[in-house]
């Protein structure tokens, strides 16, 4: 038998080809991936497959008989992937720069292959420390004006590189991993964030000679998918938005005491509050106490209840924008009503008749999603917050966080190049 796998380097998020060749008709081979991860952490995942008439098992063609998923799925192997022990993992987010694709057969290992995994393609990197904070990684072969993007984290903070060099690397556009708190010289948390950070990365890109005026992109995932919607209400250079998991209306910031989360001028937006009762306050504790997941969508879905009247005045005022929105909303998140949320900003957009594309993905076992790429594990369903000492539930399962990153990340990267690359 003869193991085949292409390419042999590939980007994040590209597809990866995975043939034997050679085995007997109906014979049974195993397939097994495995890498080690950042921090040392074992992960794995294998399938048996039967070879079809001229003993061949293409993976992207034929379900397995057996293994870690289910279906025909060119990805499953590489989404699939577990770790042999969580003791390291706090977060979803693993970086795995080889994958090692093994033909087993009988439990004897007959050949190996390694991938190269990267996040990098044909890029500068820039560190940038004023007037913003921020990675900046621009394709190498750009020479004349082109639209660029900025990537924003979600609640964790901090500034989200690998992420943007993969988008980089994928649309060949100027791309900003911007911090907007929790990297020094920064707030500490998620309070009194001023949009006019945004504002200056604008002004920062828009002043170097390869970036376009007036022709920016903003990716955001949860609490930085609020923040991006917010940024094109005020900053008119701003023309796609993708909001994974966002929020159409303004939350309180995450700090001690119930603060505003954003500002522009010195003066906050409305916002609603985080409300909980005595039994919302119950699973918090019992989960905290167990180490088990919590969903703290039930508490997002109460405070809208509670708060039926001032849910308008927070809603944010899409339609000022200059922006086309591709949103992404699963009615499973587990940390908040990410379909419901982003379905009021489709709505508003609807209600004034916006000038631009605008569309909501929904993905029903997508859960929250943090991993935004194909060919990459999704079996972590939680991420830890040191704050409050909890496993925040994710919702979802492995394999519909899965289907939900490949069918969306297609569509993103159009959505990116479609958008941007009008002439406004």
């Amino acid at each position: 038998m003869r193991l085949s796998v292409n390419p042999k380097k590939a980007l994040i998020g590209d597809p990866i080809n995975i043939i034997v060749e050679n085995a007997q008709r109906d014979e049974i081979v195993k397939i097994r991936v495995s890498a080690t991860d950042q921090s040392g952490n074992n992960w794995v995942s294998e399938a048996s497959y039967r070879a079809d008439s001229e003993g061949v098992v293409d993976t992207s063609k034929i379900a397995p008989v057996s293994g870690s998923y289910k279906g025909i799925d060119q990805a499953g192997l590489f989404w699939s992937m577990k770790p042999e022990t969580e003791n390291n993992l706090y977060s979803p987010f693993v970086v795995m720069p080889h994958r090692i694709v093994s033909l087993i057969k009988d439990g004897k290992v007959l050949e190996t292959q390694t991938i190269e995994i990267t996040a990098f393609v044909d890029l500068e990197r820039y560190e940038v420390k004023e007037p913003i904070k921020g990675v900046l990684l621009k394709p190498k072969e750009i020479n004349k004006p082109s639209p660029a993007l900025i990537i924003l984290s979600g609640s964790e903070g901090g500034i989200k590189e690998g992420w943007a060099a993969i988008v980089a690397s994928k649309t060949r556009m100027p791309t900003l991993a911007l911090a907007y708190f929790g990297v020094e010289g920064l707030p500490k948390t998620l309070e009194n964030i001023p949009l006019e950070t945004i504002g200056n990365a604008i002004k920062w890109l828009e002043g170097q000679p390869y970036v376009a005026k007036g022709r920016i992109g903003i990716l955001g995932a949860s609490r930085g998918g609020e923040l991006a919607m917010l940024a094109a209400t005020v900053f008119p250079q701003i023309k796609a938005v993708v909001g994974y998991t966002p929020s159409g209306a303004v939350w309180q910031g995450i700090g001690i005491k119930p603060s505003p989360a954003w500002t522009y001028q010195g003066k906050a937006f409305p916002y609603l509050r985080v409300i909980s009762n005595e039994a919302l306050d119950k699973v918090f504790f019992e989960a905290q106490q167990k180490g088990e997941p919590y969903y703290s969508r039930e508490m997002y879905q109460f405070s809208l209840a509670e708060q039926k009247s001032a849910i308008n005045g927070a809603v944010i005022q899409v339609e000022k924008s200059d922006a086309a929105f591709l949103l992404i909303g699963n009615p499973d998140d587990g940390v908040w009503p990410s379909y419901e949320l982003s379905k009021i900003t489709i709505d508003r957009l609807k209600a004034y008749n916006h000038k631009k594309r605008y569309e909501l993905l929904s993905y029903r076992d997508g859960g929250h999603i943090f991993v935004v790429y194909p060919y990459y594990p999704t079996t972590i369903r939680k991420f830890y917050l040191p704050t409050i000492r909890v496993w925040e539930g994710l919702g979802g399962t492995a394999e519909g966080a899965a289907m939900a990153a490949k069918d969306s990340w297609e569509k993103v990267i159009e959505f990116l190049n479609r958008e941007l690359n009008i002439e406004n």
